[in-house]
């Protein structure tokens, strides 16, 4: 008795095996036929004759549906259609995307370029300019800066500025020595008693 079950089971892991392998090494379509219980007419003529040479029992059935079940779960089947691609970006996906697939939510803006003038501009004829003349060395040296010029006009300044602090000394210096001599000239002709009285006399008429 022993034996004989040990044989029997053997033999049904065996024939679970062949049924396996028999299920893994059918064709697809076969498949789909079997799990939906009956053959369609419009399969082709070789396949009918291969399912009907090679019915499936009631275990391959089963472990079939198991299979397609787990493909179910672990494949996703997608139609690959133009609509369904993602449409590229016209400014060649320029922005910053927060996740891989999301939107961009950050746009850069666009720099404007310069527009540059569609015409050649007209210059107009000016006046010649004469290097040699004084009025252009004027303006040439009021534009310009050196330290030379600022220098010796600061020098010139400062003689013209001394010259006339000299000359307002001596022309008071000049008035006094006109004053002693008046002075002078009276004493001899009125003696000095006037004096006092004159004094006098201006202090009055000043205030």
């Amino acid at each position: 008795m022993s034996c004989s079950s040990s044989s029997s089971g053997e033999d049904g892991d065996a024939q679970w095996k062949a049924a396996i392998d028999s299920v893994t090494s059918l064709p697809l379509t076969t498949a789909a036929t079997a799990t939906g219980g009956a053959v369609k007419s419009s399969s082709l003529p070789d396949e009918d004759n291969h399912t009907s040479q090679n019915q499936l029992k009631h275990y391959q059935i089963k472990a079939q549906k198991i299979l397609n079940d787990i493909l179910e779960k672990s494949l996703e089947v997608v139609c690959s259609s133009s609509s369904s691609l993602p449409a590229e970006d016209s400014d060649n996906g320029s922005g910053v995307h927060l996740f891989k697939h999301a939107p961009r939510g950050i746009v850069f803006d666009y720099i404007d370029e310069v527009q540059r003038p569609s015409k050649k501009p007209k210059l107009l004829p000016g006046d010649e300019i004469d290097e040699k003349s004084k009025k252009f060395k004027r303006q040439l040296q009021s534009v310009a800066v050196n330290g030379v010029d600022i220098l010796s006009a600061a020098r010139d300044a400062g003689h013209k500025a001394r010259t006339k602090l000299e000359r307002k000394e001596a022309a008071g210096k000049a008035a006094a020595k006109r004053e002693e001599e008046r002075v002078v000239e009276l004493k001899k002709i009125r003696g000095e008693r006037w004096l006092p009285g004159m004094a006098k006399k201006r202090l009055a008429n000043s205030q």
